[in-house]
C-alpha cells in the first residue's frame, strides 16, 4: 500500500485557505486490512454491497477521504468520522469533529484521490484512465468546439478527450449533480499548456477554471473557483510518483 497524504493552500486576493489530499494505491487485499477505518453506518452499507469490484472501490474512496480529512484537521480518529451521501450521490462528511469540512472524490484501477475543504472554498477532482477504446464514446458527448480544442495541445487525442472528460466530471462533483444535468453546461470554453500542466476555463461556469495533470496511463484535473491560486507542486509530485509505479 502506497499512501501520500498533505496540504496546500489556496490562496484568493483578501483570504487565504487550507486543503488536504490523500493520493492512495492499494491492492484489494491491503484495502480490507484497513475495514477499521469505517463507520459503524459505512460497515453496514460496505456489507450490502455484493460485488467485489464495488466493494474494493467503495472502501478506496471511503478510505482516502478520511486520511485526506485527518492530513487536513489533524484528526486521526477516523472510524467516528462518516462519509454519507447525498441525493445525487455525492459524499458527506458526518460526525467530523471539526465542522464544515467536505470532500471530493475519486478512484481508478486500485488508486483512490481525495481532497478535504471548507465549505466556503469548493473544489473537486476526477481522475481516468487513457483508453483508446473509450475514445470514441468520450468524443461523442464532447461538443464541436472542444473536440476543435483536442488538437490545440500537444498531447494524444485520445488523452485530450480523456483530459477535457475529467475536468467536466470535476466540475459537476462542485455542484453536487454529478452527470445528471445538461453536458453543455460544462462546456470548456480554451485548453492550454503551463509548464507539465494543462489549464482550462469553462464556457458557461466562468467563476471556475481546471488544472490537469497526464502521467502514466491516467489523467486527473482539480477544478478550483477561478480566482483562486493553489499550490499544488507537491500534489502533482506525489500524483507523478503514484501512477509511475
Amino acid at each position: 500500500m502506497l499512501i501520500h497524504r498533505g496540504k496546500f493552500t489556496l490562496k484568493r486576493e483578501n483570504s487565504t485557505h487550507t486543503a488536504g489530499f490523500c493520493i492512495l494505491h492499494a491492492a484489494p487485499e491491503q484495502l480490507t486490512q484497513q475495514i477499521n477505518l469505517l463507520h459503524p453506518e459505512e460497515r453496514s452499507y460496505y456489507e450490502t454491497l455484493k460485488f467485489d469490484r464495488r466493494r474494493e472501490s467503495y472502501l478506496l474512496g471511503r478510505i482516502s477521504a478520511k486520511k485526506a480529512i485527518g492530513a487536513l484537521s489533524s484528526f486521526e480518529d477516523l472510524g467516528k468520522i462518516a462519509i454519507g451521501a447525498g441525493i445525487f450521490q455525492f459524499p458527506v462528511v458526518k460526525y467530523a469533529v471539526t465542522r464544515n469540512l467536505q470532500v471530493s472524490i475519486t478512484h481508478c484501477d486500485g488508486l483512490g484521490i481525495a481532497l478535504s475543504y471548507p465549505e466556503v472554498h469548493p473544489l473537486g477532482i476526477d481522475l481516468e484512465r487513457t483508453d483508446k477504446a473509450n475514445t470514441e464514446a468520450i468524443k461523442e458527448q464532447l461538443t464541436a468546439d472542444e473536440l476543435a480544442l483536442t488538437g490545440t495541445v500537444p498531447l494524444p487525442g485520445d488523452v485530450t478527450c480523456t483530459m477535457i472528460w475529467t475536468m467536466k466530471e470535476a466540475l459537476s462533483k462542485i455542484l453536487r449533480t454529478g452527470l445528471t444535468m445538461d453536458l453543455k453546461l460544462l462546456e470548456i470554453q480554451s485548453l492550454a499548456k503551463e509548464g507539465d500542466l494543462y489549464t482550462s476555463h469553462f464556457k458557461h461556469l466562468i467563476q471556475y477554471r481546471a488544472i490537469s495533470c497526464y502521467a502514466g496511463a491516467h489523467v486527473c484535473s482539480i477544478v478550483v473557483p477561478g480566482k483562486t491560486t493553489p499550490d499544488l507542486d507537491q500534489f502533482w509530485q506525489f500524483f507523478r510518483e503514484t501512477v509511475s509505479r
